[in-house]
């Protein structure tokens, strides 16, 4: 019987995280639905194995959620992909040091501290660059098209002000944008963009791509900065 619950557990915590990348004006009802379905599933364990089973379903639960959520991520990008008809293939969540990045790129301005989190905020760009030309490709295209750190910045708060600054798919759509060799080589072709629509056009591509795995538009032609 605990172990039925057990699995019932791990269940509905995938189906939790699964929602949390989809969208729908039910998704609000829904987390409520399985939340309180996530309760039942461990106050039964409470019941049906004592308190030992009780403290170990929580972790079941934790656990579940942490391990499946790469497979939520993609699952829900496959569903989003079929009511769009969108081909190509989600890319998966980032690596982790450009997730812990993200989250920090997102934190909530407290009015109480903000010339104090202007200067953290400061230090998360720049921890960005830094992961940006740790890695080979990103680095290659840097000094392919000789795109310098302030630039590479400059580009990052253009897709915040653009509306990039947002999440989708598990990723910080503005941090990687930049933290990818395909998307970094699609942002720096638009790097003079000329119009709002431009703007808007682009940004919905990355949206897209990073949601659902949409292919970006290839390039006709490189652009130099």
């Amino acid at each position: 019987m605990i172990y039925i619950v057990y699995l019932a557990l791990i269940l509905c915590a995938f189906l939790i995280v699964l929602n949390g990348y989809l969208h729908g004006a039910a998704k609000a009802k829904i987390d409520a639905a399985l939340g309180i379905l996530l309760v039942g599933f461990l106050v039964a364990a409470w019941f049906a194995g004592g308190w030992k089973h009780g403290l170990a379903s929580v972790g079941v639960a934790f656990i579940g959620a942490t391990l499946l959520r790469p497979f939520a991520a993609r699952a829900g990008a496959s569903i989003l992909g079929m009511s769009s008809s969108s081909s190509g293939s989600y890319i998966g969540l980032p690596p982790s040091r450009l997730e812990q990045i993200s989250r920090q790129l997102d934190r909530p301005i407290d009015p109480r501290r903000i010339i104090e989190q202007a200067l953290e905020h400061d230090r998360e760009k720049q921890a960005l660059l830094d992961y940006c030309e740790s890695q080979p490709e990103i680095r290659a295209i840097m000094l392919e098209s000789g795109v310098s750190r302030a630039e590479l910045l400059d580009l990052y708060s253009k897709l915040v002000r653009a509306g990039a600054g947002q999440w989708t798919g598990g990723h910080w759509v503005a941090a990687s944008a930049l933290g990818y060799p395909n998307t970094l080589q699609y942002c720096l072709h638009f790097q003079r963009w000329e119009s709002m629509e431009e703007r808007i056009e682009m940004v919905y591509n990355l949206l897209m791509h990073f949601e659902q795995g949409q292919a970006l538009p290839l390039l006709s032609t490189r652009v130099d900065i």
